[in-house]
């Protein structure tokens, strides 16, 4: 029984797709974080699929997986820390409406 992971990978380029489309028309910065994350996650896919297709013994797809998600979740804890702040400072997630830092 061979594997085939095509379907897998198109599923991981249409998640892509929608991430993609969702961080370029969004204006909300939780909405881009999240469109963020869905990238994230069909690179994990991707991932996943071509260590099982190359070779089932060799794990670094697997450990290569479990990094990136461990780098999504700093990433979304920074990236929501980020997001409370903006809020706090400025009254509004809007990305449109704050456009640098001021301390």
């Amino acid at each position: 029984m061979s594997f085939d992971g095509s379907i897998f990978v198109i599923v991981a380029l249409i998640m892509f797709l929608i991430g993609f489309i969702g961080f370029i028309k969004s204006q909300s910065a939780i909405r881009m974080l999240i469109a963020v994350e869905i990238m994230i996650n069909s690179a994990n896919i991707n991932f996943a699929v071509f260590a099982l297709y190359n070779d089932t013994s060799f794990v670094t797809g697997h450990v290569a997986v479990l990094i990136s998600i461990a780098l999504a979740a700093a990433e979304a804890a920074i990236g929501l820390g980020l997001i409370l702040s903006i809020y706090r400072s400025h009254g509004t997630v809007d990305a449109t409406d704050f456009v640098e830092f001021k301390g």
